[in-house]
């Protein structure tokens, strides 16, 4: 795993748990104001966490090299 990747996964535990101090602190005050930012931090954390698949490249059926030019 690079260093990266631990960054990444890093992050998104650290806004994990930005959601759960939000929802607690939505809780200990009886205040539905703190809902939209836990959902940022949740959306965010999500962003972060969900792992990353290899990136499949389109080549549109073209092959490099096919072209043979103009003369």
């Amino acid at each position: 795993m690079s260093s990266g990747e631990k960054l990444r996964r890093w992050a998104g535990w650290f806004c994990l748990g930005v959601v759960a101090l939000f929802a607690l602190l939505g809780y200990y005050f009886r205040n539905v104001r703190f809902t939209p930012v836990a959902g940022g931090f949740l959306i965010l954390s999500a962003v972060f966490l969900i792992e990353r698949g290899n990136e499949q490249v389109e080549r549109n059926a073209i092959h490099p090299g096919a072209d043979t030019g103009l003369g």
